[in-house]
């Protein structure tokens, strides 16, 4: 009986989530990680310290440590606490947008190239997908709006990383007239990641109640260097955040991570610092892999885009580098230390 019961099992599984594909990760034993776009820079220690703190009571539900870092989230946003919601990462924010709000044979439209998390989340669900490809246009990456918004007039969801990954190009640049003739166009709603948002500095938060169907998603991993916490959330319409939250408690994210949140948004000067030395980072690496003449594309995120048809990944991990191959020749370096970036550079300049 119950090796009938195992043979059958995968005829019991929908066909959406056995023909969908997956996130593709294998981390690498390496000195130097830029692929993944990690902060360089470990949490500060005030932080640590606030959460070595909460671990002690770590056999306690604790709904006061939820609920403060919901108000330091809207505080920080500048909006009603009504309208933030805090999640497992960005990725859990997109994946209960994806989840809750969707039904089974729902259109999704989205850029590529874009985060792979949208295309395995569409999958999953059972959505049937459009595409809007980017372009290059000179060393940036550009969008055909008009293409965009009539792609959104048949979607229930149009989802945009803003500025893009792995392009690190700015899309829609929470311009007021692009966003609403998608949010008017949009049978549903216009999702923005904003993962990347303290490093481009513009924002479509301020006009979620104004378009009430905008649902905007960060996060504190790159940043506030708290990727390890997973620490998102949404901002959006105070009926949306209602509808979204019902199927989550305040329990839901460990206390340690919400400590760390906790301390890092009493505390957020030195997330300040952090942004600056990685933009002047950025702005470094991005000069010296130009004056090595590889293809680099200009960016507003804490990672830069290259195409060259070198093995470039290839060479730089034989010296303990790591960075990510998205293939056909391109490739997306995470911005690291000052240090790292000069590690990539003495490496390319040597074999290059």
């Amino acid at each position: 009986m119950g090796s009938r019961i195992a043979c059958s099992v995968k005829d019991r599984l929908r066909p959406r989530l056995l023909n969908s594909s997956k996130y593709l990760f294998s981390d690498l034993d390496v000195d130097v990680r830029l692929h993944l776009n990690e902060s360089p820079y470990s949490p500060p220690e005030f932080v640590i310290n606030y959460v070595v703190g909460v671990l002690r009571q770590g056999n306690r539900y604790d709904a006061k440590l939820f609920n403060r870092f919901r108000e330091l989230l809207a505080d920080y946003v500048g909006v009603d606490i009504s309208n933030v919601y805090p999640y497992l990462g960005g990725d859990g924010a997109l994946r209960a947008i994806f989840y809750d709000l969707t039904e089974v044979g729902d259109k999704v439209t989205f850029v590529r190239p874009t985060y792979s998390m949208y295309d395995i989340f569409a999958s999953i669900r059972g959505l049937h997908k459009n595409e809007v490809k980017l372009f290059e246009c000179g060393d940036w990456w550009c969008l055909d709006l008009s293409e965009l918004i009539n792609k959104a007039s048949n979607s229930y969801l149009v989802v945009i990383d803003d500025p893009n990954n792995p392009t690190g190009s700015p899309l829609l640049k929470a311009r007021r007239e692009s966003i609403a003739r998608l949010a008017e166009n949009v049978s549903g709603f216009l999702v923005i990641d904003e993962t990347y948002y303290e490093f481009s500095k513009y924002t479509a938060a301020p006009l979620i109640n104004e378009f009430p169907n905008i649902i905007v998603v960060r996060t504190l991993s790159k940043a506030f260097s708290l990727a390890g916490f997973r620490l998102g959330y949404i901002v959006g319409n105070h009926e949306v955040i209602e509808a979204l939250s019902k199927a989550y408690t305040p329990f839901d994210i460990p206390a340690p991570s919400l400590a760390a949140g906790i301390a890092a948004l009493e505390n957020r000067d030195y997330f300040a610092k952090i942004v600056n030395e990685l933009i002047s980072n950025r702005d470094y690496l991005l000069n010296g892999l130009r004056n090595l003449g590889i293809k680099a594309y200009n960016s507003l995120t804490n990672f830069i885009l290259i195409k060259d048809s070198r093995r470039i990944k290839e060479l730089l991990l034989t010296y303990g580098i790591a960075i990510k191959d998205l293939g056909n020749s391109y490739y997306r370096i995470s911005v690291g230390s000052r240090d790292e970036c000069n590690k990539v550079l003495d490496v390319l300049r040597d074999v290059i």
